[in-house]
């Protein structure tokens, strides 16, 4: 199903309705797992959790960044989504590989970063294991995307529940089947990944909710982009309304995909 929300209300009503009944979160932790299929003697996965207050179980969200790496609003993100009721766990797939970028080149890891994630949460005593979501932006929503086409971890029967993608790259899925419930949120004027990609994927799927915000470029959830910014020949440029409405659309593709 395509949405092409148009809403009447403003970017300061969205930002107000994106933020009530928020539970506070008990803070941020760097933590380090082992990737899926990572060899033995290798350098830890770095990410930083961040947990609602109490004891639990609660559902869980692993977050993977794009090419660029970790935004500057990480912990922003993170607080929203422990805020809404669940754990968030931001993956670093850069720093124990001194990586700066991967824009121009394939970066095979991730998928192996995401699942060693799911397994560490997995063994946290207030996560439960079988509410898990996969949440990615640009490079890590093409990650998201194909864990939405096979949830199931290469090794063990640990699997995601639900993938959420924020423009990703939708035509190196061609051809893909979701067996996830996928929520997709890309552009209409995005350059990078187009939407029109995103469309035809998501037509051929059963079970993909996809929405398009009109004039919206990519990266448009990332305040660092404000104002617009050629970095490495792509366009991108934040988007209040769009943020704010991608927020809201993301608390309620969790709340319904991750509830007991």
């Amino acid at each position: 199903m395509i949405v092409l929300p148009r809403s009447p209300l403003g970017p300061a009503a969205l930002a107000i309705l994106a933020a009530v009944s928020l539970s506070p979160a008990a803070g941020e932790q760097r933590v380090a797992f082992a990737g899926e299929s990572q060899p033995a003697g290798a350098p830890a996965i770095s990410g930083y959790l961040t947990k609602p207050l109490g004891a639990g179980p609660f559902a869980a969200a692993v977050l993977l960044h794009s090419c660029l790496g970790l935004p500057r609003n990480r912990r922003e993100i993170a607080d929203r989504i422990a805020g809404w009721g669940y754990v968030a766990l931001f993956v670093d797939d850069f720093s124990s590989r001194d990586l700066k970028e991967t824009c121009a080149a394939d970066f095979g890891g991730a998928r192996s970063d995401a699942f060693g994630a799911l397994a560490f949460l997995a063994a946290l005593p207030y996560v439960d294991p079988k509410r898990v979501a996969a949440i990615g932006f640009s490079q890590g929503a093409d990650t998201a995307l194909a864990i939405a086409a096979a949830p199931e971890a290469a090794s063990g029967d640990l699997k995601f529940k639900a993938a959420a993608a924020f423009y990703p790259p939708c035509a190196n899925q061609e051809g893909a089947v979701f067996r996830l419930p996928t929520l997709v949120l890309v552009g209409e004027a995005d350059e990078v990944t187009p939407a029109a990609d995103c469309e035809r994927l998501a037509a051929a799927q059963a079970g993909a909710t996809l929405v398009v915000y009109p004039k919206a470029a990519h990266g448009f959830d990332n305040p660092e982009f404000a104002g617009g910014k050629r970095i490495l020949g792509m366009w991108l440029q934040y988007d209040r309304a769009a943020a704010e409405g991608s927020m809201a659309a993301l608390r309620d593709f969790l709340g319904k995909r991750l509830a007991r």
